[in-house]
């Protein structure tokens, strides 16, 4: 377990490389946005004189209704990564500690940086194998790790960059041992790429029952608006309108609010999304399994791959091909790359790169 706190460059963390072709280093999803949210968005930009509803109560209301909550409930905000840095610095502000997974997503991380708490990493297993998928958790390590000053528990289920996911028995044990006075942080991103696969389930599929459970989704991945920073947050209405009253004022730009409401009620372009993902996704570990190469067949919408040697040379051989790909250095894998699941051509262009690229990692022997 390591409890290192040090700086983290963000800018190293985001951002894909300039000119590829074919982007798969960010985790957005190539089939775009609906195109009501389209649509909407551009009707709102005819107001953009106007500031936006700084409260954004149609959309609050509009996903109270989508998740069967009251709207006190909801509260929204730039991204869930940007709800993430509020809800961990409001709730780390006096100090102590923010416990997560190893290698979880990084903003957890530059959250309590920024508050001032330390953050303690509890580790995971060993990278994967040709025989099973890397990083699994253990819940009672994690438990293990709270201690009298811990203040917040953060938790990407699926994870990011590691692709490993808590299945829900491992899921309600968590949130059932937490005490009652930590926060958790449920961070459900690629909730839509991961139900009903791998013994997964949501907060809400499992009814989880504890005073400072807070949820956060975003509209960034499945919803394909992640140039429009749309990201919920869902918990106890007391603990979310205090963390609300934290962000700075008319955050929720009005195009991004019409957008989100509209991508909620395009049930369709939501199912072809997420089924052209999967689709995907299993067409890019088909073949790194014919290349012999491993990787943790994760639940998002992102594979992450074991290279044996080096993560920058093989990048900038992607690069030469074209296609953009994610080093994960920023969270000390300097040995493995997250590739983001594109469109049929995409994959395609993928595939083609890949037995060049692969053909002589160590990790392929």
């Amino acid at each position: 377990m390591s409890t290192e706190s040090g700086g983290v460059a963000s800018a190293a963390a985001v951002g894909p490389p300039p000119g590829m072709k074919v982007r798969l280093s960010s985790n957005e999803s190539p089939f775009g946005p609906s195109p009501a949210a389209v649509e909407a968005a551009n009707a709102a930009v005819a107001e953009g004189h106007l500031y936006p509803d700084d409260q954004s109560v149609a959309l609050r209301e509009a996903i109270a209704a989508h998740e069967g909550l009251p709207v006190e409930q909801v509260a929204v905000g730039t991204g869930s990564a940007a709800l993430l840095m509020d809800a961990i610095q409001h709730e780390a502000r006096e100090g102590g500690s923010v416990v997560s997974f190893a290698r979880g997503f990084v903003v957890y991380r530059l959250g309590a940086r920024n508050a001032g708490a330390r953050y303690v990493e509890v580790e995971t297993d060993g990278p994967a194998t040709h025989d099973r998928d890397g990083y699994g958790r253990d819940v009672e390590r994690l438990l293990a790790a709270i201690g009298d000053d811990t203040r917040v528990v953060a938790i990407d289920n699926p994870g990011n960059p590691t692709g490993a996911h808590l299945t829900g028995e491992q899921l309600q044990a968590l949130v059932a041992g937490v005490p009652e006075h930590v926060t958790i942080l449920l961070d459900e991103a690629y909730h839509h790429f991961a139900q009903g696969q791998q013994g997964y389930a949501t907060a809400a599929e499992l009814g989880l029952d504890h005073p400072r459970l807070l949820v956060l989704r975003t509209f960034s991945k499945a919803h394909a608006l992640a140039g429009l920073r749309i990201g919920q947050l869902t918990g106890p209405a007391e603990l979310v309108a205090s963390i609300d009253a934290w962000r700075p004022r008319f955050n929720v730009a009005s195009p991004s609010q019409a957008a989100a409401i509209a991508s909620l009620g395009d049930d369709d372009h939501l199912r072809r999304t997420v089924e052209g993902t999967l689709e995907g996704r299993t067409r890019m570990a088909e073949a790194l399994r014919e290349l012999g190469v491993p990787f943790t067949d994760g639940l998002g919408n992102f594979l992450t791959i074991e290279l044996g040697t080096a993560s920058g040379p093989v990048t900038e051989a992607y690069a030469r091909h074209g296609v953009g790909v994610r080093p994960l250095a920023p969270y000390g894998m300097e040995e493995q790359i997250r590739v983001s699941v594109g469109t049929p051509d995409e994959v395609d262009a993928f595939v083609a790169a890949s037995r060049e690229v692969l053909a002589d990692v160590p990790a392929r022997a």
